[in-house]
């Protein structure tokens, strides 16, 4: 699939400056018994700005500034951690990630908008898993469409800021170890264009050192028993957990730059 000629930094910048967009995103994610939990995290950019915001929690990404704002919305607080201090968990991991990306050539329609399927495979190598024995993979179904309205301004955002953004963070809730993979994968995604308007993500775990300490927990017996039984499960299968994400709700309408704004009664708290 090819997106068309990159736009220029000319172009970028002109649209950057009047580039507001938003939409929504719905995650269902299975695991070991195949119960579903879902989560809503709701997308917003403006200018240099991107805010994720999934209700309890948000996170407020500034380029300019270099930060990122991590906002409790239960305890009414927040953090301001620069990207360099978020850069340095990612380097210190040895963790290294192999991708490969295939273009199906498969087409339909999601949702009102025609995509077109491309499968990323990424294969962890090296950090904590490799040393207790396990390999790790993940596979990306994903079905992007140029069709989305605002997809030309956030792909002129991410061309133009996409060696200052901190990716690893921006997966949210990933362990030191994950986050320099994530980070392979968010810009290998961005060289790619569209816009994920569908995306099934599966991560597959394997390894001798693994099952064997699985088994050591199951013969215990107690709760922990129970919990390694149901990985074993998923190690059988290949399967460890899967998660669909869906994207709808997209606008280029305005968006008021208090989105961006800690509410004034919040408190900074320090890590």
């Amino acid at each position: 699939m090819k997106m068309g000629r990159l736009l220029t930094v000319t172009m970028a910048c002109t649209m950057l400056a009047r580039a507001d967009f938003s939409y929504t995103q719905t995650r269902k994610s299975s695991q070991g018994s195949g119960a579903v939990a879902e989560g809503v995290t709701k997308h917003y950019l403006k200018g240099q700005k991107m805010k994720l915001d999934s209700g309890k929690t948000a996170a407020i990404f500034d380029v300019d500034a270099q930060t990122m704002t991590s906002i409790n919305n239960q305890a009414k607080t927040y953090t301001v951690t620069p990207f360099s201090e978020l850069a340095k968990v990612a380097a210190k991991t040895e963790t290294n990630a192999k991708i490969d990306v295939k273009e199906t050539g498969q087409k339909k329609n999601i949702n009102g908008f025609n995509a077109s399927e491309v499968l990323m495979t990424v294969g962890m190598e090296g950090g904590p898993a490799a040393a207790q024995g396990m390999t790790m993979q993940i596979e990306m179904d994903m079905w992007l469409s140029s069709e989305v309205p605002g997809a030309k301004e956030l792909r002129a955002f991410y061309q133009k800021n996409g060696e200052r953004l901190p990716w690893g963070a921006m997966g949210g809730g990933v362990n030191a170890a994950m986050q320099k993979a994530i980070a392979d994968m968010q810009k290998k995604m961005v060289s790619i264009g569209g816009v994920p308007v569908m995306q099934i993500t599966r991560m597959k775990a394997a390894g001798e050192g693994a099952r064997a300490r699985l088994e050591e927990m199951k013969k215990k017996g107690g709760q922990q028993a129970a919990m390694a039984e149901q990985a074993l499960a998923r190690l059988g299968g290949g399967s460890q957990f899967e998660v669909t994400t869906e994207s709808s709700g997209f606008s280029t309408s305005a968006i008021p730059d208090s989105v961006f704004a800690v509410p004034g009664d919040y408190r900074k708290v320090t890590k």
